[in-house]
């Protein structure tokens, strides 16, 4: 927002500082996250349904600014730079752990995706629609990560330093030609920042809320507690005031996510067999309670606890580095790998040994039996039945 504003009026880049160093923002910063939120907000109150079209528009509008980028980087370096031509300043082990390392960070950013993917395949036409995801995603994350380093290695033979942040490479542009790119950049970024946050965050965290407390929130009213929560309580700006911060923070949601994700996972395709009592899934009482008081699966936390715990001192050494953990920052360094795949199996594992026969079904059950009246009609949650006395058959006792 920043970059689309002095684009247009210069002078707003001299606004004085009335913040102290604490804040960990300036004024004209703030004045900037004040109006990407204010310009985000009402698109946060659209149902996701029926926002198809704006994450079309996002994909088409960040693709052509980081091909404009390019473009115009090359232009200026007279190539791509000689960051191609550098070697390796670490070798061996090293080497090979600060790749693993790299990995995880990169994983740990997608942490949020991977586990709260279902709020937004639930609106596909078909299930196989999802399957695109394996090649798209892999492909535009690749592909957005080359043009960065074009960017940056052109970046070192035209202003004499590597930038990484495409905002701050934006932000040398000047002159007439200089400035309408960076607006238009700085456009393209706005849109993208709200597709993120509308992916990875506000939707998700709608959808959590919604099924805690249905009588109370709904997908607009958890849409807004999360943007002012997100957005101003949690001051964000200090998140990602320094890159060792924001790491950090991607690092302690991996450790739980993956471990999260990966049950998930194993449950639904090697557990369950894709077999779930939908109706089930909504009653206190139902089969998935595991005969527990507080409805708890019992190897779930077993799992969970050793897919995150493992992690924890890494995480209070990457915080605090006074911390020394020994070899255990190793198991740090591939969070999300260890998290996910040590749960995986550890479920996986505690299932066929310890199996809970009352979850395990032949096939899917998506609707249920009740009683009106004295005659049984199927409940598939799309119909409103008339008023008098109704009875639920268990889908524990269907026949499936």
């Amino acid at each position: 927002m920043t970059q689309v504003i002095r684009a247009i009026w210069p002078s707003y880049l001299d606004i004085p500082n009335r913040l102290p160093a604490s804040a960990g923002i300036t004024s004209q910063q703030l004045v900037s996250h004040l109006l990407f939120w204010s310009v985000q907000f009402p698109i946060l109150l659209i149902p996701p349904h029926k926002l198809r079209w704006f994450f079309v528009a996002k994909a088409v509008i960040v693709l052509a600014a980081g091909i404009g980028t390019i473009i115009g980087m090359t232009h200026l370096a007279g190539g791509t730079g000689a960051i191609w031509d550098q070697q390796p300043t670490v070798h061996g082990s090293t080497r090979a752990w600060l790749i693993l390392t790299s990995m995880s960070s990169l994983t740990g950013g997608w942490a949020t995706m991977a586990t709260n993917v279902a709020d937004f395949t639930r609106y596909l036409k078909k299930p196989s629609a999802v399957y695109w995801q394996i090649f798209l995603v892999p492909f535009v994350c690749t592909l957005l990560g080359l043009f960065g380093i074009i960017a940056t290695s052109c970046s070192k033979v035209v202003y004499g330093e590597y930038i990484w942040d495409p905002l701050e490479l934006a932000s040398h542009w000047n002159g007439p030609t200089g400035r309408t790119a960076a607006f238009f950049v700085g456009v393209a970024w706005v849109i993208a920042q709200i597709g993120t946050n509308l992916s990875a965050n506000v939707i998700s965290c709608s959808n959590d809320m919604t099924s805690l407390f249905p009588k109370y929130i709904n997908l607009r009213r958890g849409a807004i507690i999360t943007t002012v929560i997100a957005g101003w309580i949690m001051v964000p700006w200090k998140i990602v005031n320094s890159a060792q911060s924001l790491l950090n923070f991607m690092g302690a949601l991996g450790i739980f996510l993956a471990p999260i994700a990966a049950i998930l996972g194993c449950d639904y395709w090697f557990v369950k067999h894709k077999a779930i009592d939908v109706p089930a899934l909504y009653r206190r009482h139902g089969r998935y309670n595991y005969g527990s008081k507080w409805g708890t699966n019992w190897r779930a936390a077993v799992a969970l606890i050793v897919g995150f715990v493992p992690n924890l001192p890494g995480m209070a050494a990457a915080v605090n580095p006074k911390v020394k953990i020994g070899g255990a920052k190793y198991v740090y360094d591939i969070f999300y790998l260890y998290g996910f795949i040590a749960t995986f199996a550890l479920y996986l594992v505690l299932n066929k040994l310890f199996p809970d026969a009352g979850t395990v079904i032949p096939a899917a059950i998506h609707e249920e039996t009740i009683v009106i009246n004295g005659q049984e009609t199927v409940n598939d949650g799309l119909h409103e039945f008339s008023k008098g006395p109704v009875t639920y058959i268990s889908s524990d006792d269907a026949k499936v």
